[in-house]
This record gives C-alpha cells, sequence and structure tokens, in this order.
C-alpha cells in the first residue's frame, strides 16, 4: 500500500467519531429500513466499522470482519432486510471515498485513484461476512420455528383437549372440518398446505381439506392415510390408523382399509409373526432360493385370483411349474390353497411375511 494513502487514512482515523455521526446521518435518510435501529447504536456502528477500514488502510492489521457479522446478526434479528443493510455499507464505502477526496491535498488525489480499490476490496469482505451472518440467524430462526412446530404437532396428539385447540388455533388448523392423517417414510415430500412433523423414522402430517376437494397426489415414497375425520380431537386415533395404512401398504399411497387382511396383521405384527411362522413351518426354513420361489408362487396364485395361468404368466414359468410349486407348499405346510379354511390360513401367513418385508 503506498505510505501516502497510509498517512492519508491516519489523518482521517483522527476524525473517526465524527465521521461516525456523520455517516450514520447519511445512512438513516438513504435506508428507511434501518429506522427500527436507535441512532445512537448506529452512530457507534459506523464508527466502528469506518475505524476498521482507516485502521488497515493506514497501514494496521487486515480487517477484521468480526464486528460486521455481529453487526449483521443484529440487524437480522430485528428484521432489518439483507439488501438494506448491505445498501448501508455500500453507502459507507462511499461516504468514506468523498471523505478521502475531500482531505487529499491536490498532490494526493492522484493516489486516491491508484489506492481506491482497497475501499472497495473491503466492502467486498463486509458484505460477504454479512451475507454469512444472515444464512446463520435464518437457519437458527427456521430451527426454532421447526422445534415450535413439532412441540405444538406433539400436543395436538395428546388428549388435553385445550392444548389440542390451542395447538390446532396455532398451527393454523380449524376445530372442526375434513381432515386426514399422512404417515410416511423420512424421505417422502409432503402436500404444501399440510402442517407436518419430522420424526426420526417417518413423516407424519395433518392434511386439511376444503370441502369437496380432492385428495392431493402423493408421489416419491410409500404413504399410509388415515380415513377423513371430523373433529381435530380426533388426530391422535387417525394417526393410528395412517400408521397402519402404511405399515400394510405397498410403494405408493395406501388408504387405510385398501388391504383389510395386511392391515389386520401390521395391527398385531407379534401374533401375526407367531401364527405365520406356525403355518408355513418347514417352508421358512428351506434354502432362500427354494423358499422365496414357493411363497411368490403361493403369493401370487392368490394375488391373480387362483389362475394358474396367469401366475405362470406373472412368474415367467410354465403352469406345471406352478402346479408343482403349490403342491410343494401343500406337503409343507399340510395346507391346500383349493381348501377354503387351509387356503384363508395360508394366505394370512403370506400376508405376513410380505407385509415384514
Amino acid at each position: 500500500m503506498d505510505p501516502r494513502f497510509a498517512a492519508l487514512s491516519a489523518r482521517l482515523l483522527e476524525r473517526v467519531e465524527d465521521l461516525g455521526g456523520e455517516l450514520a446521518r447519511r445512512v438513516h435518510a438513504a435506508e428507511a429500513e434501518l429506522a427500527v435501529v436507535p441512532p445512537d447504536d448506529l452512530a457507534a456502528v459506523c464508527a466502528e466499522q469506518l475505524r476498521l477500514s482507516l485502521t488497515h488502510l493506514s497501514g494496521g492489521a487486515v480487517i477484521s470482519t468480526a464486528s460486521t457479522e455481529a453487526n449483521a446478526r443484529r440487524r437480522a434479528e430485528r428484521g432489518v432486510p439483507l439488501a438494506a443493510l448491505l445498501h448501508s455499507y455500500r453507502v459507507g464505502t462511499q461516504f468514506l471515498w468523498e471523505s478521502f477526496v475531500a482531505e487529499a491535498g491536490d498532490d494526493e488525489h492522484a493516489i486516491l485513484i491508484a489506492s481506491a480499490s482497497e475501499m472497495w476490496l473491503g466492502l467486498d469482505l463486509m458484505s460477504e461476512a454479512i451475507r454469512t451472518a444472515y444464512r446463520e440467524v435464518e437457519a437458527e430462526r427456521d430451527l426454532r420455528a421447526r422445534r415450535d412446530r413439532d412441540v405444538l404437532f406433539d400436543a395436538l396428539l395428546g388428549t388435553d383437549p385445550v392444548r389440542i385447540r390451542q395447538s390446532a388455533d396455532a398451527l393454523g388448523l380449524p376445530h372442526r372440518g375434513r381432515f386426514h392423517v399422512i404417515a410416511a417414510e423420512v424421505t417422502a415430500g409432503m402436500p404444501v398446505a399440510a402442517v407436518w412433523r419430522h420424526l426420526p423414522t417417518e413423516r407424519l402430517a395433518v392434511l386439511s381439506l376444503p370441502e369437496n376437494a380432492a385428495f392431493p397426489a402423493l408421489t416419491g415414497g410409500r404413504y399410509g392415510v388415515s380415513p377423513a375425520y371430523e373433529q381435530i380431537s380426533q388426530t391422535a386415533a387417525a394417526l393410528r390408523l395412517a400408521r397402519l395404512a402404511l405399515a400394510a401398504g405397498a410403494e405408493g399411497v395406501s388408504h387405510y382399509g385398501d388391504r383389510p387382511v395386511a392391515t389386520l396383521v401390521a395391527s398385531s405384527l407379534e401374533t401375526a409373526d407367531d401364527l405365520a411362522h406356525r403355518v408355513l413351518g418347514r417352508l421358512l426354513d428351506l434354502p432362500a432360493d427354494d423358499r422365496d420361489a414357493l411363497l411368490a408362487t403361493a403369493y401370487t396364485w392368490f394375488a391373480e385370483g387362483g389362475s394358474t395361468a396367469r401366475t405362470a404368466q406373472a412368474l415367467f414359468c410354465h403352469r406345471n411349474t406352478v402346479r408343482y410349486r403349490l403342491g410343494r407348499v401343500k406337503e409343507l405346510t399340510g395346507r391346500s390353497v383349493d381348501h377354503p379354511r387351509q387356503a384363508a390360513e395360508l394366505f394370512l401367513a403370506l400376508e405376513t411375511v410380505y407385509v415384514r418385508r
């Protein structure tokens, strides 16, 4: 840095308090959004930022952005827009340049032109520090909002009618209407209008639909949807049904009641597991390839309405292969797909196996 420019900066540094007050008045006039900042606070910040810049330009330490970031955080927390604060710093840099011009003698003007880039580099550094601080404040604000929303959502699932109504009001949900609870995988999205809660193993949402509105399309994951209910106090009961629909469903959207047997299995998995092992018996002890082929054949046979031909087509095998495998299922389990009661037991056991996968 040119020593003559450093000397000029040092002369301005001696008047930094007065310059800070003058800059504060200019910033206040130029940026209405900063009217929420008390005048003495604005003057102190202006003097401090000028002091940092002039100390550096006079040959002192490299500009520290710590105070700039601290100031930006305070402004962000007071609701000052980012654009307004960045504009105030541009006003400050312009003011600093004009102060240099006014202070410089005729023989020093050429020095100013050669050294101007140093000032604008300082503005760039401060502007980036301001953006960083604003991003941090916004992230913290979003985190607090999510935590507050999660607490309200949890209260919605409680039993205290007063807290349920208060939570509904805070979340923007009516006390009566047409509601659905959605339970989904953690990676699944939720409708824009839904109030949702992200848990470690799932996402939950309450969706309030206007009268006669269609249920929104859900894509990109597995979803379980409760039946419609009318009172917000019924949300906890609806959540249980949504979770059962999710546990019983395949890929995509499963509404409660779409798969009654699978839903029944999901409602008591421990009992269903025990009965499935009792029904399928030795079949489950076969080597994996053999076991999976027999399970898939029996499951597909039921899915295809008991049609051997359609089962063979779905599994890309011969009809005789289907018959052979069903015969082995009967041999290993003691249950035939041709006997109604035995077929029902087999189907329930197979649903359990596939719900658990």
